[in-house]
């Protein structure tokens, strides 16, 4: 009789419980504005390899069977030397540009007619360097000649702006590696961010050197990714192993997620990539003017290492969003009686590393 009361008292207190308990399941089920608890998700990070060599949509196949989703094009302008004072694009010929503007539009519209998203990533050569200079030491000596460089700089890029514009290309680069200019010259990228903001309505970034560029800049906060050309050094030593050169990568993790935070902005390697040589995680910067040069050891390996250790340490990162390798060539042809010591992954043990790497 005891254990039936005492039974029939907790279904008298439950009873009413679980009544005001569906009554505000109801409640909020009927109210538009109680928020709703979503689970968040993660965007997908950017697949992403520079590409030369467009002809037709056959040419795109290569890049299917490597995972990728984003292409990054390069459209170049040229200057005379560092200290130039003006950035050539159109040789002073409206018809060319015309021509030329539409023959980037057509290979815009085909790369997106073959289903990748499309990162224009406007890049300025030094035709005639003064020894030991590049695009990192760009910047004119008088206020003359900088008022002059800005000019033409600005025409530059808000050309390709308006044709990423027409061809609703996902993603635009507004610099590359002006390591000087982007840091003591912010103002002037400050205004050009805007201008470009009023015509191009796609995303935006700037791609800083790795090398005391990306942690200085104060207009990360105007862009939507924090952009580094991302040729760390890793090891001191050549053919490393995959723990070493991941070793190496805590370098620069801090400092990149210190940068992040600050401006909570995501970390996109607008480039990145290795040389198949014994050095090649040492000084990935250093371009190879010939592939097949003996004085580079051939190293298939290093290269694959890196690239597993870049997806083993960096990839997947919280504030980390993705990478551009540099290059592939949608004309390659494997070459089967030399080791070809470039930066392409084609061909080569590392393609298979990237094509696990972006699935």
């Amino acid at each position: 009789m005891k254990k039936r009361n005492v039974t029939r008292s907790l279904l008298f207190i439950a009873l009413p419980i679980g009544l005001l308990f569906f009554l505000f399941l109801y409640s909020q089920e009927d109210n538009p504005e109680t928020p709703v608890l979503e689970t968040e998700t993660i965007p997908a990070k950017q697949k992403g390899v520079h590409d030369f060599g467009i002809n037709n949509t056959t040419d795109f196949e290569h890049l299917r069977r490597m995972n990728v989703e984003w292409v990054a094009l390069v459209p170049w302008g040229f200057q005379k030397d560092y200290d130039g004072s003006v950035v050539s694009h159109h040789h002073k010929d409206s018809l060319y540009m015309e021509q030329h503007n539409k023959n980037w539009l057509d290979k815009m519209n085909q790369v997106r007619n073959a289903g990748f998203k499309i990162f224009v990533k406007p890049h300025v050569w030094i035709n005639e360097p003064t020894e030991g200079t590049w695009r990192s030491n760009i910047f004119p000596n008088s206020e003359t000649d900088w008022e002059s460089w800005k000019a033409s700089y600005r025409h530059f890029i808000i050309r390709y702006a308006k044709i990423a514009e027409q061809a609703q290309a996902e993603m635009f680069c507004i610099g590359v590696e002006f390591s000087r200019l982007s840091v003591e010259k912010p103002d002037f990228w400050k205004e050009l961010i805007k201008e470009v903001k009023s015509i191009y309505s796609g995303k935006l970034t700037y791609a800083a050197n790795w090398h005391e560029e990306y942690e200085k800049i104060t207009f990360w906060d105007q862009l939507d990714y924090i952009g580094i050309q991302a040729y760390f050094p890793l090891v001191d030593h050549e053919y490393p192993s995959v723990e070493e050169i991941s070793e190496g990568w805590n370098r620069y993790l801090p400092t990149m997620e210190a940068v992040s935070n600050r401006f909570d902005k995501k970390i996109l390697f607008t480039e990145m990539g290795y040389k198949s040589t014994s050095d090649g995680a040492m000084k990935p910067w250093e371009w190879v003017d010939d592939p097949y040069n003996p004085d580079y050891r051939f190293s298939a390996e290093t290269q694959t290492h890196s690239y597993e250790a870049f997806f083993n340490t960096v990839w997947p990162k919280k504030w980390f969003t993705g990478a551009y390798i540099w290059q592939v060539r949608s004309d390659f042809v494997v070459d089967s009686t030399a080791n070809n010591k470039d930066f392409t992954p084609q061909g080569k043990p590392a393609e298979k590393i990237i094509t696990e790497g972006f699935k």
